[in-house]
């Protein structure tokens, strides 16, 4: 368990492409889809609870988005200094793994949320435009 934690402490610190995350809003360069542009029978009630988790989602992004810009940043100027920066970069780098972590479970409560409030039918047709927007072209 420490050597897999080491080790997502360590790519995040190097800032590993794999590791890197997209900017909220965005996808591929262009708007992330909305959740009614991808299930088109939604109603009233179902389209007014959605754009609220949504809303309310995208702002704790946000802030978690910005608390992990300012851990990498101190994190990267710790790493640029001589001398021995453990003392000073391993709790940044816990700090960091923490931060990655709340924005995954912040991902998947959200999605927990907007599956209660669609029904099986929808939720069927939100995975399967899901997955198709990920599908590479020419692939299937």
């Amino acid at each position: 368990m420490k050597r897999n934690i080491t080790i997502v402490l360590l790519l995040a610190a190097f800032s590993i492409p794999a590791m890197a995350q997209r900017p909220a809003g965005k996808h591929d360069g262009k708007k992330r889809p909305e959740v009614a542009e991808l299930v088109g029978d939604l109603n009233a009630t179902q389209k007014t609870k959605i754009e609220t988790i949504t809303n309310d989602s995208r702002k704790r992004m946000e802030s978690l988005r910005a608390r992990q810009k300012a851990v990498r940043d101190s994190i990267d100027m710790f790493m640029d200094r001589e001398g021995d920066q453990s003392t000073v970069l391993y709790p940044l780098f816990e700090r960091d793994a923490a931060l990655l972590v709340a924005v995954s479970r912040e991902m998947y409560s959200t999605k927990v949320a907007i599956d209660k409030v669609l029904s099986a039918d929808q939720r069927r047709a939100l995975k399967a435009a899901l997955k198709n927007r990920k599908t590479p072209k020419g692939k299937k």
